[in-house]
């Protein structure tokens, strides 16, 4: 029944092939169409690399943030840090930072930022930091250094305030005094649409990419409105950073922009490199330029329509989704291998070209879906993951991968059918060719003859791979993708290390009370809660520095109690807090607007931290959460925020999606490939040598110590999508021979001998192209092109050894009655393959 229906299928195919050769130039004009409709939507492309895009739009981490967000503004502030060193001589041990010289400098720098820099919502640095005095029942709120100092007195005086000052500890100035920051708050809102136009690689229309608001509701700052700014300040910085005044930058905006500058000059380059080695490798196997243009065109047109659909749909280019044009090149060009090399195999041995055609269709037409569809199943298991960017793929990649294969079942052959004058003779390469068959059939033979050695080698592989795999660790770090060296990581290294912190998480203190917040005992357990952060370590960490409204309070009763130590703290009278803050606000700072909403019922506690690898904060968190909910008591309800908040719930959503990802691929890929095969346990059987480059990946990285994170996690449905593919080739093959009446050895044989060398070169092919990733400036896609490299290579190695040895230890049902010819269609591969000269 199964064989049956496989003669079907095949027939069908083989009549699509005879439509297409007969119709070539409507083929072509219907594919252009299709091309050009999808091709349409590239102008809506954009890049989108923030921390919340990490998260799809409804989920809930991110729906706090956002209202957050949107009721405080921005948690993602950038960090100017500038350390007074040595000067030009290095003779002398540097001092402080109050310094006449020194000072004007950080002046001329805070201004050039100010004037110079767009989209700045605020800059606050020792230039007009909040210094806020008292004379009498008077509250003066002024500029920390207005007026200018003129003598060293002036100075004596501003050191000893500002170390006296709690709020300026870790904020603008270093616990030694000898580093001060500039902190830039971005616009939470963009300009509008309009784009700058003298910055190459932006996008170019202006379009929102980080943004998620609906029609009505203003845009937020756009990815391209925060590169220009990152572009704009880096400018300016460099025409200060000199001896004495060393400058770092760092934040959230830097550390994006950084991240989408590597996309834009890596995809690009491996775009390009795909294509070169596709081509070079096309020629060594066919010899015939056709053969290098046809799949180019195919593969390259499926890239252009993938990114054209996620333009029509307005789906964001991210750092996971950076590989999609080099995967989508590497495998879309296999169908067309196997097509070719079955359709040139035809022609040498005297079809004409119509004829090769249409059968070459009807040999691999079944073996190219089931293949395209596996993989595209095992890369749509992702469409389910809660990160928002890996869900992406998993739509768009398989859709590629369908694109691609519809392309090569009807572009491909119409653009062979029109080629002029193409060589049905040529033998060129010929004995490499044969050399290679035979050397392919030659372990295939070794390996049905020694099916329990090769067996037993396998499962010490896989007990090694096990041991290799207990040992992977976690990580979600995106710094960590821009490698050691690069400025934004040493640049968070060293305002880390002086400051304590580069990144600030948030703490939401909600009351049900109008003035809920204002009442002294939330006041002073949001100040208990601060202190704690600041001086009790959490899995070994302390804050750098906490900020919230119950600082402000305690500066405020402070000045207007003659500065006197033992008043910086809360009043017990909530009238006396209430007066104090109408004081603040009437002496025209509008801080507050950041740390409460208008009503005193929300308040925020900004909480800076040293930049870490997100795993690394799960034990903080919880701790940090437990303390905030223990201090706070009845008196409010409190809940955790802000940019590390969303790093750990996108390491934790991924790792759940990617298991649930894993299982519903291996579910959707097992039934098609027992399909294939025609036997429940051939077909489950079948699923081991595809498993087994998976198991073996995953050893080798606890071993190398290559971290699992939001790239490598891909790495299981990538490589099982793709060892599938030749799987599914031989295993179709293997059935085809056995039907016939073949032996397993003969089977085996017949099978690695007319689809070996095509199995070999997609391999090749695959391997070269992600390999090419270990050229990029991001650490993550080196790891990911030597791993998904080495399980591709494993897969072939698997598909080539270990199937034909399970087959010789299962398969022991007696070879089929030869069936008689079909006159339309006469498949002789088999007998071909043996005719092969020896």
């Amino acid at each position: 029944m199964a064989s049956r229906l496989r003669d079907g299928v095949e027939r069908g195919f083989e009549a699509w092939g005879r439509r297409v050769e007969a119709r070539p130039l409507a083929v072509l004009l219907a594919c252009a169409a299709f091309v050009a409709f999808c091709a349409s939507g590239l102008p809506g492309l954009s890049i989108d690399t923030s921390f919340e895009a990490f998260l799809r739009a409804n989920d809930p981490v991110r729906l706090a943030y956002d209202a957050f967000r949107d009721r405080f503004g921005r948690d993602e502030r950038i960090i100017v840090a500038i350390r007074r060193g040595p000067g030009p001589d290095a003779t002398a041990e540097p001092g402080d930072v109050f310094d006449l010289e020194f000072l004007g400098r950080l002046r001329e720098l805070h201004h050039a930022i100010e004037a110079r820099t767009p989209y700045v919502e605020e800059l606050t640095s020792l230039v007009n930091a909040r210094d806020t005095r008292g004379v009498g029942d008077t509250l003066f709120v002024e500029d920390f250094l207005d007026p200018w100092p003129s003598s060293e007195a002036d100075l004596a005086r501003l050191r000893a305030r500002a170390r006296e000052n709690p709020l300026f500890r870790n904020t603008v100035l270093s616990a030694d005094a000898r580093v001060t920051t500039i902190s830039i708050e971005p616009w939470l809102y963009s300009a509008g649409p309009a784009a700058p136009d003298d910055l190459g690689g932006f996008d170019a229309d202006g379009a929102d990419p980080s943004s998620s608001a609906t029609p009505g509701e203003p845009a937020l700052l756009s990815s391209v409105e925060s590169d220009e700014m990152v572009v704009r300040l880096r400018e300016i910085l460099a025409e200060f950073d000199g001896p004495g005044f060393e400058v770092h930058l760092a934040g959230p905006p830097v550390m994006m922009h950084d991240v989408s500058a590597a996309m834009m000059r890596d995809m690009p380059r491996f775009v390009a490199l795909a294509i070169a080695m596709i081509g070079v490798l096309l020629y060594a196997l066919f010899r015939r330029l056709v053969a290098v243009v046809a799949p180019l065109v195919v593969v390259v047109l499926s890239v252009v329509c993938t990114f054209g659909l996620m333009g029509w749909s307005d789906t964001r280019i991210h750092a996971p989704t950076q590989i999609l044009p080099t995967f989508l090149l590497a495998v879309g060009v296999g169908d067309s291998v196997h097509l070719l090399a079955i359709f040139f195999e035809r022609v040498r041995r005297g079809d004409d070209r119509e004829d090769a055609l249409a059968r070459a269709l009807g040999h691999c037409g079944l073996a190219l879906v089931l293949t395209s569809l596996t993989t595209a199943a095992g890369l749509a298991s992702f469409a389910t993951a809660a990160v928002a960017p890996v869900a992406a793929l998993g739509v768009f990649a398989p859709i590629g991968v369908l694109i691609a294969l519809g392309l090569s079942l009807s572009l491909l052959p119409a653009i062979v059918r029109l080629w002029p004058g193409l060589d049905t003779g040529g033998r060129e390469g010929t004995a490499a060719h044969d050399r290679l068959d035979r050397i392919l059939a030659g372990l295939g033979a070794f390996a049905a003859g020694h099916p329990r050695a090769i067996v037993l080698f396998t499962a010490l592989l896989w007990s090694v791979s096990a041991v290799g795999a207990s040992r992977l660790a976690l990580s979600h770090d995106p710094l960590s993708w821009l490698g050691p060296e690069a400025p934004i990581v040493r640049d968070t290294l060293a305002i880390d290390r002086d400051l304590g912190g580069s990144v600030s998480f948030e703490i939401l203190v909600q009351t049900d009370a109008r003035d809920g917040i204002r009442q002294p005992e939330v006041l002073e357990r949001m100040a208990r809660l601060g202190h704690s952060y600041e001086t009790t370590p959490r899995d070994g960490l302390v804050a750098g520095q906490t900020t919230s409204l119950a600082d402000v309070v305690k500066e405020i009763h402070r000045a207007l109690n003659a500065d006197a130590p033992q008043a910086y703290a809360i009043p017990a009278d909530p009238r006396l807090v209430a007066q104090e803050l109408l004081l603040f606000e009437n002496s025209g700072s509008d801080d507050l607007e950041q740390l409460v909403d208008g009503q005193y019922r929300a308040a925020r506690i900004a909480v800076r931290m040293p930049w870490r690898d997100a795993v690394g904060y799960v034990d903080f968190f919880d701790a940090a959460d437990e303390a905030a909910r223990r201090t706070l008591g009845d008196a409010a309800r409190t809940s955790m925020t802000g940019i590390m908040a969303l790093l750990i719930r996108a390491m934790s959503a991924l790792t759940t999606s990617m298991a649930t990802s894993y299982l519903l691929a291996f579910a959707v890929i097992t039934p098609l490939m027992v399909l294939l095969v025609g036997k429940l346990r051939l077909g489950l059987l079948a699923m081991l040598p595809n498993l087994t480059p998976i198991l073996l990946t995953l050893g080798l990285m606890g071993i190398a110590g290559f971290p699992l994170d939001a790239f490598s996690l891909l790495i299981g449905g990538i490589a099982l999508g793709l060892a599938v593919d030749d799987t599914i080739h031989f295993m179709h093959g293997y059935r085809r021979e056995r039907d016939r009446g073949a032996s397993r050895e003969e089977a085996v044989q017949a099978t690695l001998l007319s689809t070996g060398r095509a199995m070999l070169i997609t391999t090749c092919v695959l391997t070269l192209g992600f390999l090419g990733f270990v050229l990029s400036s991001m650490q993550n896609l080196v790891n990911l092109g030597i791993l998904v490299g080495f399980a591709i290579t494993m897969a072939l190695a698997a598909d080539v050894l270990l199937a034909p040895a399970l087959l010789a230890l299962v398969d022991d049902a007696p070879g089929a009655r030869p069936a008689a010819p079909r006159q339309d269609a006469r498949d002789d591969t088999r007998q071909d393959a043996r005719e092969e000269p020896a």
